[in-house]
Order: structure tokens, then sequence, then C-alpha cells
């Protein structure tokens, strides 16, 4: 079985590269790189599915995923660039939702950090700013909720 947990942090860094990475200093990169992408922990939780990741396939390859921190805060969501405005993250997201919905009935919203390039569609989908744009060892982010 392919290693689908690399091959979506993979995925992570290819789009946070190309859309993320020109809004933040490196330290940012350095970061994400580090607490998500390289974090053994996080990966292992990942692998254990303590930390799930949704993901959207094209015949047997990722092209989107969202991936979760806790039972109701999310910390990815990538699709790769050629499937942008076709619906994928959505679709993702309606699905964890359900998920969460059916699995943890005690969560009443979800949360995110949104980059300044994911606002507006976290906005799109019912998401309300819960302060204004923050920066903490490089990345920027507004704190986001859904509630369900």
């Amino acid at each position: 079985m392919p290693d689908e947990v690399g091959e979506a942090l993979e995925l992570a860094m290819e789009v946070f590269m190309q859309f993320e990475a020109p809004d933040y200093k490196p330290q940012g990169v350095e970061t994400f790189r580090k607490d998500i992408i390289e974090n053994a922990e996080f990966i292992d939780k990942c692998r254990k599915g303590t930390c799930p990741i949704y993901a959207a396939f094209n015949e047997d390859k990722i092209i989107g995923i969202i991936g979760m921190r806790t039972e109701s805060h999310i910390n990815l969501v990538f699709t790769k660039s050629e499937y942008h405005r076709k619906g994928i993250a959505t679709s993702i997201f309606k699905y964890l939702l359900s998920e969460v919905k059916k699995n943890c009935p005690q969560v009443k919203e979800i949360t995110l950090n949104s980059s300044p390039y994911g606002k507006n569609f976290y906005l799109h989908l019912g998401f309300v700013p819960l302060s204004e744009e923050q920066e903490i060892d490089g990345i920027r982010f507004t704190p986001m909720k859904y509630v369900i």
C-alpha cells in the first residue's frame, strides 16, 4: 500500500510553496515545513488516524486534502493547482463535516487558522473570522470558525 500520508503531505508542501509561501517570510516557510510536513509526531498521528487527512483522488493520485489537528480543528487544506475552483476542497469539507457530525456529535464548531490566500474560500464555506490577521513564527493567519 502506498504511503498516502506522505503523498498528502507532499501535495501540501507543493501547493504551499506555489500559493502560500510568496506571502510568508522565510521563517514562516520553515515553520510550516518543520511543524507540519516534517513533524514526526504529527505524521504518526495522521497514520494512526488520530489526526485524519481527508483526500480527494483522481484515479490513484491525491488531488486535494483537508487535515485535522484535532476532532474540531483543521490544519491543512490544499488542492493541486489544476483542480482549483472545481469544488474539490468544498466536497472534502462537506464529507469531513458529515464525519464529524456522525463520529463526534459533541463538536459544535470547526476552527482553523486561515492563510491570506485561503481566507475568501473559507468565508465562502461559511467560516467567520474570530480576530484580525496575526503572525506567529512567520506564519500569517486569521483565526476562523464554522458553526455546525
